[in-house]
């Protein structure tokens, strides 16, 4: 009896230190994410889980400027690219049916997408393998373009007549171009629109009732959240309209931790769409590539992870999974550019008590980074041009011709920058003035690139 209890106060013991620490944790975590997002600005949903019990899920700062509306937990956000994780599954769906073959080319199904010089598989879309370039760059005074309804066909018309960037499956690059594709896809094979699918196979079963393809039909218009820029410091812009063939899903942190726990419990969704999702793919040569169908396949703090984020005219978003740890970390804001992807590894680190370094945004001076701002055209071919700019606190490398592909440049040491949406490093070099006068890019090779502006 007395061994049993010792045994039964050392379990109450550990119980309660664990409790302890978690709470200290969760503390932490909300005195950052207050400093981050302060009262009378855009801010963020962030909800955090483990397992499936929600530990955390707080509302930071505006919803909408004017009127002012305080953000809550349960506003819904457009989730910009991390859509591609809902698109991917119900590919898989439409394969596990027969009614898609992963080898198939995309002109079974999208006949009015031209041949190439190169056969294109669905499998090359998932993966971000096709070597198709990137789609519908919109500048401020085209974002009228942003509030019509496209057909798949309508989008692709924009990429069509485009020349492949390389031989599919010989290397990876990130294009939202595969993913209007994998949208007339599903289309085609399924006899449905999409938005319709996704509610019947997706979202329905789900019962993410605050989750659509555009605006989820029973969702009140306070709920929806406003999106925004702050390309001046200190001013917020308002996003552009947009309609729901262009905005992607929209979501809630609640209805996000629905879905990852479907991909856990691998009910709904079945054990060979999650794994297909979940799975480093790889390219010819036999690399792997750190994409699944749908999913980035990284590490954090030595753990694997598998998230997504988006970026979309005034919503930043990151989905962050920790599978040895069963840990969940959403973060949606409604600022352009924010850097909801280090705010959830942060939050994740924290929670595994291997905390990495960040800055408080209070802390982060926007002069730093301000001589690096400009437009550079790579050494060998001027017409591809990039412009380096700063949004908010984030310094983001933009391709000129497709700025949606834009990618955050983290700073690692002086003028030596990490870009993890391009899988590349940045160094900046200059002359003997100490001006910046171009940059070096790793990424499957080097490249230089000359400042002109």
């Amino acid at each position: 009896m007395k061994h049993i209890l010792t045994i039964l106060i050392f379990l109450l013991t550990t119980t309660l230190f664990a409790q302890q620490k978690t709470t200290q944790q969760l503390e932490t975590i909300d005195q950052f994410l207050t400093d981050e997002y302060p009262k009378n600005e855009p801010g963020a949903v962030v909800l955090i889980s483990k397992g499936d019990k929600i530990l955390f899920q707080k509302a930071y700062g505006l919803a909408s400027l004017a009127p002012k509306r305080k953000l809550k937990t349960d506003m819904v956000f457009r989730i910009a690219s991390m859509t591609k994780q809902f698109t991917s599954a119900a590919v898989l769906q439409l394969v596990e049916q027969g009614k898609v073959s992963l080898i198939d080319t995309i002109q079974q199904y999208v006949p009015y997408y031209p041949v190439k010089q190169y056969p294109i598989t669905i499998h090359h879309l998932l993966s971000q393998t096709s070597g198709i370039p990137d789609y519908f760059d919109v500048d401020e005074d085209e974002y009228h373009l942003l509030a019509k309804e496209y057909t798949p066909k309508d989008m692709i018309a924009y990429f069509k007549d485009e020349p492949l960037l390389f031989e599919p499956g010989s290397k990876w690059a990130y294009s939202n171009s595969n993913y209007s594709l994998l949208n007339a896809v599903i289309e085609k094979a399924s006899g449905m629109k999409k938005r319709i699918y996704m509610e019947q196979f997706i979202f329905g079963p789900l019962e993410m009732t605050s989750s659509a393809i555009g605006d989820p039909g029973n969702v009140k218009k306070r709920r929806l959240v406003t999106g925004y820029a702050e390309d001046v410091p200190g001013v917020f812009k308002e996003g552009p309209a947009m309609s729901k063939s262009v905005g992607g899903v929209r979501s809630t942190v609640y209805d996000l931790f629905l879905w990852h726990r479907a991909l856990h419990d691998k009910t709904v969704i079945s054990e060979y769409v999650v794994s297909q999702l979940t799975t480093e793919k790889q390219i010819n040569s036999g690399e792997g590539t750190g994409y699944g169908y749908g999913f980035f396949l990284k590490e954090l703090q030595g753990s694997p992870t598998i998230q997504h984020g988006g970026n979309l005219f005034g919503f930043t978003t990151n989905g962050l999974y920790l599978p040895e740890e069963d840990l969940f970390v959403c973060v949606l804001s409604n600022t352009k550019f924010d850097r909801t992807p280090e705010i959830a590894d942060y939050i994740g680190s924290v929670m595994m008590d291997t905390p990495i370094l960040i800055k408080k945004k209070s802390e982060i001076k926007r002069d730093v980074y301000k001589e690096y701002i400009g437009v550079y055209h790579l050494n060998d071919d001027p017409k591809k041009r990039f412009g380096i700019e700063l949004f908010d606190t984030m310094l983001v490398m933009v391709p000129l011709d497709a700025r949606e592909n834009a990618g955050v440049l983290r700073p690692i040491s002086d003028d030596y920058f990490d870009c993890k949406e391009a899988k590349a490093t940045v160094t900046f070099t200059r002359n003997e003035a100490e001006e910046i006068i171009g940059y070096t890019v790793e990424q499957d090779g080097t490249y230089h690139f000359v400042k002109v502006e």
